[in-house]
């Protein structure tokens, strides 16, 4: 990753320049997330990162979680932009399922959103978010309908238990450091998970389930 991207420009201005640059904080945070979890990481390193300071980078986002709310917000409009395009041609839920572990940044941050992102928020932020999250909902929803010729109400269990599958499988194969030592030998392997094996069980499992219950 290319660092200080922004260093040397003047301050945005326009619209244009101010989404570009915001783009840009965005792509520096994503990385970074990626390289050392959020827990590790500070605005001032994003700052760092893309050339700005600390007090232009406030300018954008007041604080880390509203940041990653930010990045939260893109990685899963750019999957349910993906599943979308795969159109009628996409095989479900191979489709949904392979489209999902190819946004590795939207796993990570899902599994942490309720506990850590969604928090010191003021009650119009956390209002705007939730509505960005429920257009996006919906999109899913109208996904599956077309996929399954399923009623509103079971698709809405089916998206909403396949994002908990999600969160809680992550977290199963995601252990500490330590804890990640202490399972590397025999007897302790045996749980030892992989992510997408796991994920991929069970969200099949609960499509074989809900597409059972079919009326």
């Amino acid at each position: 990753m290319t660092s200080r991207l922004c260093s040397g420009r003047r301050r945005a201005r326009s619209e244009q320049e101010k989404a570009q640059r915001e783009s840009q904080i965005l792509d520096a945070a994503q990385a970074l997330f990626g390289q050392r979890g959020l827990d590790r990481l500070t605005l001032a390193d994003v700052a760092a990162e893309t050339g700005l300071t600390k007090a232009a980078l406030y300018r954008y986002f007041r604080s880390k979680e509203l940041l990653f709310l930010a990045v939260y917000r893109r990685a899963l409009t750019a999957f349910v932009d993906d599943l979308e395009a795969q159109g009628a041609s996409g095989d479900f839920p191979g489709g949904m399922i392979r489209t999902l572990l190819a946004h590795p940044a939207y796993c990570r941050l899902t599994a942490i959103l309720h506990v850590a992102l969604e928090t010191g928020l003021s009650e119009q932020e956390a209002r705007e978010f939730k509505l960005h999250l429920l257009g996006q909902f919906q999109r899913l929803l109208t996904l599956v309908r077309a996929a399954t010729g399923r009623n509103e109400n079971a698709c809405t269990h089916y998206v909403l238990q396949c994002q908990q599958a999600l969160i809680g499988c992550w977290h199963m194969t995601h252990p500490t450091a330590t804890v990640s030592r202490a399972l590397a030998t025999s007897p302790l392997d045996v749980f030892q998970l992989d992510f997408a094996t796991t994920l991929e069980r069970h969200l099949t499992v609960l499509t074989e389930a809900f597409l059972a219950a079919r009326p």
